[in-house]
């Protein structure tokens, strides 16, 4: 008995120094997985707005006006030339990116907005007839955008086709010698240039671009003299459009939208 009692007492002896020693070594630390880093993407729809500046890239310049059937001049002088007033530009942006190999982005964007670019001037020696060109109202830009994508920052060049409202020609407010070849004429031409854009946000980023509005072909409009016969008509070159702004954009998920809405 005596011995089973030491032996029982050695036991516990040991079990309490094990526990001990446990103790001063503390709780063993319970190692949980890091959560991924997420990598931001320019992959996706966005909407956004804009504003900013317009000016010509040179003078228009409107032929004096000339009778139509017979080519033969109204009244002599040199066609008169003048430069457009800068406008405030202001519109709303939709478009697609898509982020490839790997800091690559190539996309696809549509601009809509206002622009008020505008010039006048009268002929040289016929103080009444005025020369006048303006680009007043709504116009329309669908481009494809290339960039390289530094993380959050995204610098890009931009092409397409542009769409203006142009109304020129001359007239002549003077009982008697009424002259009028004012028309509006749709302009198809093309866009080009490039911008900066960055990303503050996963759905939000800012951006500054410039954009030239180019337009190579003349425009001819046609008119009366005397409120009749025989018909008139002036020729204009219209000058290249400068455009500069900053806009704001919302990003979205496309794919994920369109299968959400399937489900």
């Amino acid at each position: 008995m005596r011995k089973i009692a030491v032996l029982l007492l050695a036991a516990a002896g040991v079990g309490l120094a094990g526990a001990a020693s446990a103790a001063d070594l503390g709780t063993a630390p319970i190692y949980r997985k890091a959560p991924p880093v997420q990598v931001f993407s320019w992959t996706g729809g966005y909407i956004g707005g804009y504003v900013g500046g317009a000016f010509g890239a040179k003078d228009a310049t409107t032929g004096v006006p000339v009778f139509g059937p017979a080519n033969t001049p109204l009244f002599g002088g040199p066609a008169a030339s003048y430069s457009y007033d800068s406008s405030v530009i202001a519109g709303y942006t939709s478009g697609y990116n898509w982020q490839f190999a790997p800091n690559w982005v190539i996309g696809y964007e549509g601009e809509t907005g206002y622009i008020g670019v505008k010039g006048a001037t009268t002929y040289a020696g016929l103080a009444t007839t005025t020369a006048t060109t303006r680009a007043d109202g709504i116009y329309s830009v669908w481009a494809a955008r290339f960039g390289y994508a530094f993380d959050r920052s995204l610098i890009y060049v931009k092409g397409g086709a542009a769409l203006v409202d142009f109304e020129t020609g001359a007239s002549n407010g003077t009982p008697g010698t009424h002259i009028d070849t004012m028309q509006s004429k749709y302009r198809l031409g093309y866009a080009i240039g490039g911008g900066w854009e960055y990303a503050f946000d996963n759905k939000w980023s800012v951006k500054a671009e410039y954009l030239y509005l180019g337009f190579d072909n003349n425009i001819t409009t046609t008119g009366n003299f005397n409120g009749g016969a025989p018909q008139l008509f002036t020729t204009t070159s219209l000058p290249g459009i400068h455009t500069a702004k900053v806009g704001l954009n919302y990003k979205f998920d496309v794919l994920g939208y369109f299968l959400g809405a399937v489900r």
